[in-house]
């Protein structure tokens, strides 16, 4: 069964009442894309063949994508991870283990970025029914409307040209760059002019190459010459621009060549400062579209400012919109999901097991959640909590019973 009949089997919510229709906003960038000063077309695809701006998208929807998206309970302040349970298909099955019958985690979180970064927006669809899946929508064919009496409403075009509308409670409506709250910007709409620049800078600079660096140039003859004179004089220069010596007779009486170096027009200059530019746009460290400082200490500290600044936006409208949508009123009280961080920091093993062992000396964390993080088995005993008390130990009932060995008793002979 086809994708589109899938969703048609589905028994749809009625039709809002008199749908206001779309508006699409002045700079929204269709599939065909738009064309810049530079008099290029910048798209989707016109863009991922500026490598900086290829990498930038992948290095940011693949960091979002090998985040572990989980399910967690928190009652009366003990917090615990929900498991996947393929029986129910609960919201940790479907994060961790299928969101759907044709996606893994890993592509599902992927795809859901590429929409967001290409188009502004990406709608994820709950259907109601009890076999729980998450269908993501294409955001060129899925828009917000509004009915009359102000209730929020998404339509969908379907592959097979069927229009569907979905009341708002079945849909995660992801954005970045939104102007009002019901409508994403992508990063093409403030990023076209300077990916057109790069695009036509690219394309200078692949003519040039493709000339063989070799100079245009203009003969002038010293008199009235024939067609074939013309083209005589043209073919020999033109045999030696691609090796050897060219001799011309008295007709010629001036040799100009018109076409600039490329390093006299600076092009690697231009292209390294427009990938700065474009590095910004998507928020991306320098270091990781290979520039900028490569130190581990400097980019260390780099990757924890790109998750704060670049990331955390990202994922925290996910965990809200996760929370909000994806658990029942029963559930919202004490269950909430979250992005596992740590995975996007990941460190030596010297520095990791450096950080273990603090958090377990501070009573933060468990040797068996520490072990957990290495992927060992748990140990018998090994959920006791810790204090730096002499490593004493945190018991049940709040109380510390002390790690301290007994004190040896001082020799009371005199001199002893």
């Amino acid at each position: 069964m086809i994708f589109s009949e899938i969703f048609n089997a589905l028994t749809p919510p009625p039709a809002p009442p008199a749908a206001v229709p779309r508006r699409l906003m002045p700079d929204t960038l269709s599939g065909w894309g738009q064309t810049t000063k530079a008099k290029q077309v910048v798209s989707e695809e016109t863009t991922k063949r500026v490598a900086t701006a290829y990498r930038c998208a992948n290095v940011l929807s693949d960091d979002i994508a090998t985040m572990p998206f989980q399910t967690y309970i928190n009652i009366n302040d003990k917090i615990q991870r929900v498991q996947a349970d393929v029986n129910i298909r609960n919201i940790a099955y479907l994060l961790e283990r299928q969101p759907n019958r044709w996606m893994a985690p890993f592509i599902f979180k992927k795809t859901i970025v590429n929409w967001l970064i290409f188009w502004g927006s990406a709608y994820i669809w709950q259907p109601p029914g009890t076999w729980r899946e998450l269908f993501i929508l294409p955001a060129n064919a899925t828009y917000p409307v509004m009915d009359p009496d102000g209730n929020l409403w998404y339509t969908t075009i379907f592959p097979n040209l069927t229009q569907m509308h979905i009341p708002d409670v079945e849909m995660v409506h992801l954005m970045i760059n939104s102007p009002d709250g019901l409508n994403g910007r992508s990063v093409l709409t403030y990023a076209r002019e300077t990916l057109g620049g790069q695009l036509a800078a690219h394309q200078t600079r692949d003519k040039i190459a493709g000339n063989g660096l070799n100079p245009t140039a203009a003969l002038y003859l010293s008199g009235p010459a024939s067609d074939d004179a013309r083209e005589k004089t043209k073919r020999t220069y033109l045999s030696a621009a691609d090796g050897g010596a060219v001799v011309f007779d008295d007709k010629v009486a001036k040799f100009e060549a018109i076409t600039m170096h490329p390093n006299d027009a600076q092009f690697l200059e231009q292209i390294n400062a427009t990938d700065v530019d474009i590095a910004n746009f998507f928020g991306i460290p320098l270091y990781k579209i290979n520039q900028g400082k490569q130190s581990y200490e400097s980019n260390a500290q780099q990757d924890l400012d790109y998750l704060k600044t670049t990331l955390n936006p990202f994922l925290i409208q996910w965990e809200q919109a996760a929370w909000l949508k994806w658990l029942s009123q029963a559930e919202q009280p004490f269950t909430y999901c979250k992005f596992n961080r740590e995975a996007i920091l990941q460190t030596d093993a010297k520095t990791r097991a450096s950080y273990i062992k603090e958090m377990i000396m501070s009573g933060q964390m468990t040797p068996n959640e520490g072990r957990q993080i290495n992927d060992m088995s748990a140990f018998e005993g090994g959920d006791a909590h810790y204090i730096p008390a002499n490593t004493g130990q945190i018991l049940p009932d709040g109380s510390v019973k002390s790690g301290a060995a007994t004190p040896v008793a001082a020799d009371p002979t005199p001199g002893g």
